[in-house]
């Protein structure tokens, strides 16, 4: 075998069989409160949160056409709250699922906490259970490269978007790049992330993903790399020695992370 076989990886265009992948998606139920301590489990999302928040509020700023207190945005994969809670802080009417409903939890009383209005409910992303077209935008953060079925959670979401709305995302490239990065270093050798987080075999090519965008009648419309501030030496010696997340930045390399937003065709 090639190595360019070795790390083509299966096409994300079909579902996997999640009996062939190493990932833990019930490991968010053991986080409890540390979705919100920096230094916690969820550290790197700490990290990511301001500059993703920052990059999807401006979106739908542009393409919603209405203020964010008009826009109704069902964030996908909510986990502990740590997006939802920020987007509606910037005014935005927010819907949190979640298939775990220890992170629910935690995300209902932080929210509480700050007096912040979200509403969060238990659902999975293959059905959701919400009629078609009902919501502006959709959120789908750190989410994409942990489905097995990914075609059939891209259907799911578009359904429940309204022709002319925006769905914002930010996911990983499966390429050699980010299996080094997001998988040995970050995973592995300084474990920014808690093990088997992430399977290098789920991660999602741009092509990949547009192809399935384009099947359900979304247009990818824009990309961006999505990477550490500093250099990546830094990044991990202070992860690993302060157990902190520095703060990430966009860029043009979209090899290892990418964020990006697609619209629905009217």
């Amino acid at each position: 075998m090639s190595l360019h076989e070795l790390f083509s990886g299966p096409s994300r265009t079909r579902a996997i069989d999640p009996l062939t992948t190493r990932i833990d998606n019930d490991c968010y139920d053991q986080w409890a409160d540390g979705w919100w301590d920096p230094s916690g489990p969820g550290a790197a999302l700490h990290g990511m949160n301001p500059v993703r928040c920052e990059y999807f509020s401006s979106i739908f700023a542009r393409e919603l056409g209405c203020s964010p207190g008009r826009a109704t945005v069902l964030d996908v994969g909510c986990g502990g709250g740590l997006v939802t809670e920020e987007m509606a802080r910037r005014g935005y009417r927010m819907i949190g699922i979640d298939v775990s409903e220890k992170s629910l939890d935690v995300a209902r009383r932080h929210a509480a906490g700050k007096d912040i209005t979200v509403q969060y409910q238990a659902a999975s992303v293959y059905e959701l259970p919400f009629s078609a077209e009902t919501f502006d935008g959709i959120v789908i953060s750190d989410v994409l490269e942990h489905l097995h079925d990914l075609p059939r959670a891209v259907a799911e979401v578009a359904r429940v978007l309204r022709p002319g709305g925006a769905l914002v995302f930010d996911t990983i490239n499966r390429t050699l790049k980010s299996y080094a990065i997001a998988i040995a270093l970050a995973q592995k050798l300084f474990p920014v992330t808690v093990a088997h987080t992430h399977d290098w075999s789920l991660f999602i090519k741009p092509r990949e993903l547009d192809r399935l965008f384009g099947n359900v009648g979304l247009r990818l419309v824009g990309l961006q790399g999505l990477r550490p501030a500093r250099s990546l030496f830094r990044f991990f010696w202070t992860a690993w020695t302060k157990k902190r997340v520095q703060a990430f930045k966009l860029t043009n390399d979209v090899a290892v992370g990418y964020i990006g937003y697609a619209t629905k065709q009217t």
